[in-house]
């Protein structure tokens, strides 16, 4: 039986279709891929899959007991909760036995008893059944696979970005027991070293899935059939996203070769009826009036929205752009990011930023605009700079006016007219034009920002993950603007397929070993796309497979597991309020003050030595603590 069965499914919204008719099932095999424009209806879909929403028309049949993860892109969360206190509510089986040991196990401990000891090794038993000892290093394998590390498991919510929140949901979601996978665009705040793990991921899974995305890499690399929406109706392609694209064509252009020779035949029959209703031949103009009455009308094919936004420049800027010689970059002294950069953009050049989630990508690019200073070397600017930026979470976007007010504050001498056939060009049409910025969607957002963006006319555009939320129509059309536009374009992107049409070259954070020490760097090698991308992602002297874990030979009391889990917690806890000190005695070195007095010059060095020394203890004994923890979950 299906998974899930969508007949005739209708969603009707103020009198107006979104769904029309849909028909289609999600199978116990299915990898799907589920496309469309921005509000084509793929989310009104998917929350009548999820029984969140009832259609206005047609029938839902679902499995009995279908257990569903679906990664939404908004996200509701507890800021106070700790990271591994949310992933752990994945497995609410496993959590409700955990307490269960805990307490049969602070029982033990204050009274043994036999029927406490024997009630408590069945909960273990069953525990281990579940898979509670693997589900610890599967959490450890997920959340470093996307980018956390041991530490950041303490941490609350609230103290990750937005990004980062998405992909703890996502660890969560992948962790948890499930028949069947929604994820709604996964890939917006992966880096491409996870992108790809979760096409790893995906692919190596036996169970079904179905993904919203705009990335067509990552379709193409993922599903096996394509799910369109386009005008309410819903058409099925077998294949990857270059299959459905490929179809979609021929269908389009075969549909109107078909709808023309249609016309012209109604064209021909409808001249002959006219000429010969009242003459000679009027049975013969009555019999094709009768055949045209019953004639199935080929539909005209959907006439896409052609949308120009040909980016202008008001003046030229110079050759040289940006020079960096051995520069060092970062937060601070003691937070680094990148050490002897040298690096050059040159006027018309297209430069792809290239690294990992958190290298400093952002940050390079602030220092490019001066919000940002370097830390060593010399940085030297080109002339004539107009820098139009584009930040990806768009806080430039003043939340109180509506998306008319945000354009026209720009150019408060133009008419009415002006501004709506301008916010046109993106979307923007009829009540859409006073809808305010803070109930806009992620989508709308992006495609307001690039219209402020354009409208100034910028010599040089430095933007940051610029096709995040725009739809594959917008994507083109920006992709098709950048390609043309007259100025420098410096930018970072995980979408694999636009930095292969936009890059010509490629700045390239990655790590070189000195020593026993490893120092990223940011260099501009003469590489493709695919070769940066690999050096990016690449450790010097990483060994080529990772560890094989040894298959558990004894059943563990998971309370011991969790009393060495929270020293290492202690431990990192303290590693952090030893860096806070050690960033405080720094500050206070830095004052020139301090330097008037020799005794406490000394004093504040003596104790930051002291600190390192006390966070060096505190990293060894997480190092055997986590070796313990390893060989009590894995020992003969």
């Amino acid at each position: 039986m299906s998974l899930i069965q969508i007949i005739d499914v209708g969603m009707e919204f103020a009198g107006k279709h979104v769904l029309n008719k849909i028909n289609c099932t999600v199978e116990h095999n299915s990898r799907i891929g589920l496309i469309g424009s921005n509000g084509s209806g793929k989310s009104t879909l998917i929350r009548i899959m999820l029984g969140l929403l009832n259609p206005t028309e047609g029938t839902v049949i679902r499995a009995r007991k279908l257990q569903i993860a679906y990664l939404a892109q908004n996200l509701n969360l507890d800021p106070t909760q700790t990271m591994l206190g949310f992933i752990h509510q994945a497995r609410p089986d496993l959590l409700s036995l955990k307490t269960q040991i805990y307490e049969l196990s602070a029982l033990l401990q204050s009274a043994h008893d036999e029927a406490t000891e024997a009630e408590l090794s069945t909960a273990v038993d069953k525990f281990h059944d579940l898979g509670g000892d693997a589900y610890v290093l599967e959490i450890k394998y997920v959340c470093e696979s996307l980018g956390f590390t041991e530490a950041d498991y303490i941490k609350q919510l609230q103290l990750f970005s937005g990004g980062e929140q998405t992909r703890i949901c996502l660890a969560a979601i992948l962790l948890m027991p499930y028949d069947l996978l929604i994820l709604d665009e996964p890939t917006n705040h992966l880096d491409m070293a996870m992108i790809g793990w979760l096409e790893r991921y995906l692919n190596k899974s036996a169970r079904p899935y179905l993904v919203v995305s705009h990335d067509r890499v990552f379709l193409d690399n993922t599903v096996s059939s394509v799910y369109h929406l386009e005008d309410a109706a819903l058409s099925i392609t077998k294949g990857n996203y270059s299959s459905f694209a490929q179809a979609y064509e021929i269908a389009r252009n075969a549909q109107e070769k078909l709808f023309d020779r249609q016309q012209r035949f109604i064209a021909e029959t409808k001249d002959f009826i006219a000429r010969n209703i009242a003459g000679q031949k009027t049975n013969m103009a009555k019999s094709r009036l009768k055949m045209l009455s019953r004639m199935e009308v080929v539909q005209k094919p959907r006439l896409q929205k052609k949308i120009n936004l040909d980016i202008k420049t008001a003046d030229r800027s110079g050759n040289d752009v940006f020079t960096l010689q051995n520069v060092d970059f970062g937060i601070s002294d003691e937070l680094v990011l990148a050490r002897g950069v040298t690096i050059e953009a040159h006027y018309q050049n297209r430069i792809c930023i290239i690294g990992p989630n958190g290298c400093g990508k952002t940050t390079l690019l602030k220092i490019l605009m001066g919000e940002r200073d370097i830390l060593a070397g010399k940085l030297k600017i080109g002339a004539s700079l107009q820098i139009g930026y584009y930040d990806q979470h768009q806080i430039a976007l003043d939340e109180s006016l509506t998306v008319m007010e945000t354009l026209w504050q720009l150019v408060p001498a133009e008419p009415r007219g002006y501004v709506l056939s301008w916010l046109a060009r993106f979307g923007f049409r009829g009540d859409e034009v006073d809808k305010y910025v803070s109930v806009l969607s992620g989508g709308e957002k992006s495609r307001l920002y690039l219209c402020v963006l354009i409208h100034e006319n910028p010599n040089l555009l430095i933007m940051d993950e610029p096709t995040n939320h725009l739809d594959m129509q917008m994507s083109d059309a920006l992709l098709q603007a950048l390609q043309n536009y007259p100025g420098t374009i410096i930018f970072v992107s995980h979408d694999r397929y636009f930095i292969s049409q936009l890059a010509r070259q490629f700045w390239v954070f990655h790590q070189l070993r000195e020593g026993r020490k490893l120092k990223t760097t940011v260099s501009q090698p003469d590489l493709d796309m695919n070769q940066a991308i690999e050096l990016a992602f690449r450790i010097p002297d990483a060994p080529a497979n990772p560890p094989q874990v040894r298959e558990r030979k004894k059943k563990v009391n998971p309370w011991h597991l969790e009393q060495l889990q929270k020293q290492i917690e202690t431990e990192h806890k303290r590693i952090e309020s030893f860096q806070t000190e050690i960033a405080d005695k720094n500050q206070q070195l830095a004052d020139p003050s301090t330097y008037a007095d020799y005794q406490k010059t000394r004093q504040l060095q003596q104790e930051i030595s002291n600190l390192l020394h006390q966070i060096d203890s505190s990293k060894e004994l997480i190092g055997s603590l986590e070796t313990e923890y390893l060989e009590k979950c894995y020992e003969e």
